[in-house]
């Protein structure tokens, strides 16, 4: 067109790329990586001793080590979620932990139940490096909330859950004196002990029987003038939250009970333990 000029497009400066290739030298275990610049001889070959394995190396102190926050999602065919894992074994005499065989184990199966996909991994990291441990957590969905649900387990023995349910309370100190308690959102931590795999919902349902009511999303006007009589009918204290919680569960290691205050800026806490002064350290 006249007048008119089309811009050419600026040719781009040659630059010397580097190129490099990876090529197995004798079945030994030394690779070779050889180097070359465009239009230059290549340089001095470099060796990868893959046969080197500092984890192997001896120790006299013996210490657990392996990952923390491994996150992968669980799926039994009906239920898929997020999961994060801390897995753990012995170094034995040796100095390291081979972790990529940590993440391997936890990457390589996720179906049946969950009990079973960990002990599963226990057992594969067994093979080679005895001593393994984990603890995997874990939002379980119920009703329309979540239970925080923390699972402590090895290839055998007994497992240790972890238990966080939401629920509300009311206070029965204001209900006596003008015939209305004060309410606030609760949470109840119980941690214990089983032999075989536990029943998470009926857990859950269970321990929300000791709130004074437990929370719902969606409610209409009539529907939350309800749930507010409902736990206007069973006040609690955080003490009673716990103690209502080891009645329940005769089993119990630890129970906690955290009130939300809605008149005071602070909670309210109140804790039980099967061994005065025991805090599970998960």
């Amino acid at each position: 067109m006249p007048g008119f000029l089309i811009p050419r497009t600026p040719e781009l400066p040659k630059t010397s790329l580097r190129v490099e290739s990876l090529k197995v030298r004798s079945p030994t275990g030394r690779q070779r990586l050889a180097s070359a610049e465009e239009g230059k001889s290549a340089q001095r070959p470099q060796f990868i001793d893959t046969t080197v394995d500092v984890q192997q190396e001896p120790s006299e102190v013996v210490v657990n080590a392996g990952v923390s926050n491994l996150r992968v999602m669980y799926s039994n065919g009906t239920l898929s979620l997020p999961v994060s894992l801390d897995i753990q074994t012995s170094t034995r005499l040796h100095r390291g932990v081979h972790m990529s065989r940590l993440v391997r184990a936890a990457s390589s199966r996720k179906s049946g139940s969950i009990v079973k996909w960990l002990r599963w991994i226990c057992e594969e990291v067994n093979r080679t490096q005895p001593g393994s441990e984990l603890t995997c957590s874990f939002d379980l969905p119920y009703s329309d909330q979540f239970a925080k649900v923390t699972i402590h387990a090895t290839e055998r023995g007994a497992l240790t859950y972890r238990f966080v349910v939401q629920g509300i309370t009311a206070c029965p100190c204001s209900k006596k004196m003008i015939g209305i308690g004060h309410m606030q959102r609760a949470e109840l931590t119980l941690v214990t002990k089983s032999a075989k795999a536990l029943d998470l919902g009926a857990m859950i349902e269970r321990i929300e029987e000791c709130f004074s009511a437990v929370p719902v999303e969606e409610m209409k006007r009539v529907e939350e003038a309800k749930k507010i009589l409902e736990a206007q009918e069973h006040p609690r204290f955080a003490e009673d939250l716990v103690r209502e919680c080891v009645k329940r569960f005769p089993n119990a290691l630890f129970v906690s009970g955290r009130c939300f205050e809605s008149i005071h800026a602070h909670d309210a806490l109140a804790t039980w333990s099967a061994r005065p002064g025991w805090v599970p350290a998960f």
